[in-house]
């Protein structure tokens, strides 16, 4: 939606720009809606991939969206390959629906919002930071954060963090979330490398 109430139909290279990454949040609502209907299974499709890649793309079809909410995005990406074995389009749904939470997590009262993400090689592990310096939670909303149908949203479903979760457990990974109410959210996700 976002992306349709940017688009310029005068502006052919916006269009040309923007439908792309409309059709690919339809094709993403839909195996959103998929997995909902039938959350106890939902199924990855493990190959190898290059997590560089993956937040290269991310970056790109984000930074309109970062552009529009007037937020300072840093991606600390290596430039050099990083293979994991995973399933590409869960993944990229996982990291989608948290740059969405920083992105709705902005503080108004704060001059200046940003958001950064890091990718960091351990020996067996790659850990992915994304840190954002909005709202924050509370203790009690992250105790719940990723419980099925708990959100702080007014439009909210409550299934993008549990999903997010079963998503990353189903990859053997970890993804956990650190916050201050009023200074800021650190997500960690951890991936085993190939």
């Amino acid at each position: 939606k976002g992306y349709l109430d940017m688009i310029d139909l005068n502006n052919e290279k916006k269009v040309h720009q923007y439908i792309p990454i409309i059709k690919d949040e339809i094709e993403r609502t839909l195996t959103l809606m998929d997995d909902f209907l039938d959350y106890t299974k939902i199924k990855i499709q493990k190959e190898e991939l290059d997590l560089y890649m993956l937040f290269e793309e991310l970056e790109g079809s984000l930074k309109p969206l970062f552009q529009k909410n007037n937020i300072k995005v840093d991606f600390k990406i290596p430039e050099e390959e990083c293979y994991i074995v995973g399933d590409y389009n869960r993944l990229k749904q996982v990291f989608i629906n948290l740059l969405k939470n920083a992105i709705e997590a902005k503080d108004a009262n704060k001059n200046c919002s940003k958001v950064q993400v890091s990718l960091k090689e351990l020996p067996t592990m790659v850990e992915i930071t994304i840190k954002d310096n909005g709202v924050g939670m509370d203790e009690n909303t992250l105790n719940h954060i990723c419980e099925m149908f708990f959100t702080t949203k007014k439009k909210g479903s409550g299934l993008g963090l549990s999903l997010s979760r079963e998503i990353i457990t189903l990859h053997n990974g970890t993804l956990n979330f650190y916050s201050k109410e009023g200074i800021e959210t650190v997500v960690k996700i951890t991936l085993p490398k190939k």
